[in-house]
């Protein structure tokens, strides 16, 4: 199970990041989980279910 975390806001640095599911730019706030020991960043946790449930069977790692 991830949780929330906020991302780092720099003047210097530009941030951007996207939700791995569904590509969307990932705000201030992202949920993170870590999923077969890789870390990743989502919009809201039913992103990180739905990674589990659809992407991961079909395209993840061992994927047929």
């Amino acid at each position: 199970m991830g949780e929330w975390k906020k991302s780092e806001i720099s003047y210097l640095r530009v941030y951007r990041t996207n939700c791995d599911l569904c590509g969307q730019l990932v705000p201030a706030k992202y949920w993170s989980a870590e999923v077969d020991g890789e870390p990743h960043r989502f919009c809201n946790a039913e992103h990180e279910e739905l990674y589990r449930r659809y992407w991961l069977p079909r395209y993840g790692k061992g994927a047929a």
